[in-house]
């Protein structure tokens, strides 16, 4: 019968309940150790809140210009006449690069004399001398400076606009952070100019070769012309015919495509379909120009009739060419300002109030230790219940064995 009233029935087990009003007790009996706890972590926090020394912060946003993929001499080719497609001459180099590299904070330490402050403890400031306790003791070298700048410098990209944040953070001396990011700033533009040298621009540095050559010839050929005039001289070199000026223009060209092949034979990213046709284009311009020079015309002049000719077509020569370098060059120098790297400051850096320090945070390190040492308070007086209870049952199992 006992067998089967178990079966019938399901068996019972004592469910255990949390009692609100047992654990309002046992805080109550354990208040002094929540006070005490959360009192501690409260003055703690205080005394932290007067030692540690103000730390200011200053932040500058910039946007980076310039070095976009797709540009490089490609561009350039494509607007003169010629069509040869070249990778994009953009450089390695970012704004961000920069602005995170050794290089700019070894330049901040050197222009600013960091080093005393980025080393107050070993700097004597009444002597202007470093500090060294011993032989072995030496100077902080550039290399620590750049390791404390790595701790108060930094740099944060946003991937949805591309605008860099610079950040600098310095104890006690707010105008020395702005001093830091200002400087940033003019060593990472300089950076930057001096780094990025691309096809565009060694092509530009050449084209300006050959304005400054064109400019003298024609210059010469004016005070050639001039002394002609006032009969100073009787004979002028070369005879070319009346389509000189046309002359002129497609020898420029020749010489600026025969520049352009010798700069593209050493990219090796280019094909030779794209180098053959350029050579292509080039023997068409020399058959263009053979041409031309079979046209010439010889016409029987009086002497003095006869030399103002030949001057003056070249003089057309040496005015088509210039014309046509100088077109030219302000093309190269346009591309080189799209490929050329840079930034532009979108918020400059401030001198932070000298009154509001970014750190200590002082009220919220007294609401986390407030919050942290009531947490632990509590935790402890149940651990305290809890331990009182467990010897009391201990002692109870004693007495009662």
């Amino acid at each position: 019968m006992e067998k089967e009233r178990d079966i019938g029935y399901p068996p019972y087990y004592e469910e255990d309940e949390i009692d609100l009003y047992e654990l309002w007790l046992t805080l109550k009996r354990r208040k002094k150790i929540v006070f005490g706890i959360t009192g501690l972590f409260t003055v703690v926090a205080l005394i932290l809140c007067f030692i540690l020394p103000p730390v200011y912060k200053t932040e500058t946003s910039l946007m980076p210009l310039g070095g976009k993929e797709g540009g490089g001499l490609s561009s350039l080719l494509s607007s003169l006449p010629i069509s040869v497609p070249i990778p994009g001459g953009q450089s390695g180099i970012t704004v961000e690069a920069v602005l995170k590299s050794r290089t700019l904070k070894e330049r901040i330490i050197k222009d600013l004399n960091l080093l005393p402050e980025l080393f107050p403890d070993k700097w004597d400031k009444e002597n202007k001398r470093w500090i060294l306790e011993g032989e072995d003791d030496k100077p902080p070298t550039i290399l620590d400076g750049v390791k404390k700048l790595d701790n108060l410098i930094s740099v944060s990209t946003d991937k949805k606009t591309g605008v860099i944040t610079l950040s600098v953070e310095f104890k006690k001396n707010p105008e020395l952070a702005y001093k830091i990011a200002e400087t940033a700033l003019k060593e990472a533009n300089n950076i930057l100019n001096e780094k990025a040298f691309t096809l565009a621009k060694k092509y530009r540095i050449y084209v300006g070769e050959q304005l400054a050559i064109a400019r003298e010839k024609l210059l010469e050929i004016e005070n050639i012309y001039e002394e002609f005039i006032k009969g100073k001289i009787k004979k002028v070199p070369l005879i070319f015919g009346k389509d000189a000026l046309e002359y002129g223009k497609l020898k420029g060209e020749l010489i600026l495509k025969q520049k352009k092949l010798e700069i593209l034979n050493k990219n090796k990213e280019i094909s030779p379909e794209e180098i053959g046709k350029l050579k292509e284009e080039i023997n068409n311009l020399k058959k263009k120009l053979q041409g031309l020079q079979g046209r010439l015309n010889y016409v029987s002049l009086p002497e003095y009739q006869l030399n103002l000719q030949k001057l003056q077509a070249q003089m057309s020569i040496a005015q088509g060419l210039f014309e046509t370098l100088v077109k030219e060059y302000e093309m190269a120098k346009a591309q080189e300002m799209k490929e050329q790297i840079s930034f532009q400051v979108i918020d400059p850096p401030y001198i932070p109030d000298i009154e509001k320090p970014y750190k200590p945070k002082k009220k919220l390190i007294v609401a986390v230790a407030l919050v942290s040492g009531l947490f632990l308070g509590v935790f402890a007086a149940f651990f305290r219940e809890w331990l009182d209870n467990v010897k009391k049952r201990h002692k109870e199992e004693i007495n009662n064995a």
